[in-house]
């Protein structure tokens, strides 16, 4: 899981947020796009994507201090997005500090989110950048190959990881 700042739309001021999550197994992805990443909007996004993406058990995350207090001055406290994560079970796993490639998959993703949508068009308000995005990740996991998954798509991965392991399921 990570954040990422974006541009504002032509015309606006200052800076939004794209918060985003992407299962390491499957690659299915979900973002949001949000004025600020405090930690209390990070906690509630977790909340939102574990709705949204295949089941997980483990959130890596880098060292920003929106997701830990480790490297303050008060390493035992918890920020709002740890105390989250505890309560719905998920354990928040820290990259070494300093080695963001160890978060490769949400560094690609975000990558990638640049090169095909945010730079390939000139969006005219922050509710169409929004639109935009949603539909994106909608091609990015039902219809766009990835080349680490066989040319598959992250919606067919977790389809077979998933959802057939349910007995009866008529999606198989």
């Amino acid at each position: 899981m990570d954040w990422q700042q974006l541009p504002s739309v032509r015309g606006g001021s200052g800076f939004v947020y794209k918060i985003s999550i992407i299962h390491m197994s499957t690659r299915v992805k979900y973002s949001e796009i949000h004025p600020d990443f405090r930690t209390e909007r990070l906690a509630s996004f977790l909340e939102r994507a574990m709705e949204r993406i295949p089941p997980f058990y483990v959130v890596f995350t880098d060292n920003h201090m929106a997701f830990t207090m480790k490297y303050t001055q008060h390493p035992e406290r918890k920020t709002a997005f740890t105390k989250k994560a505890e309560s719905l079970g998920v354990i928040h796993a820290l990259i070494p500090k300093g080695k963001p490639w160890r978060n490769g998959f949400i560094e690609r993703s975000n990558r990638t989110d640049n090169e095909e949508l945010f730079r390939s068009k000139t969006f005219i308000s922050e509710e169409e950048r929004k639109y935009d995005l949603r539909l994106w990740e909608m091609y990015y996991n039902r219809e766009r190959p990835h080349q680490g998954l066989g040319m598959g798509t992250p919606f067919q991965k977790a389809n077979d990881q998933h959802f057939c392991r349910v007995a009866n399921l008529a999606l198989c």
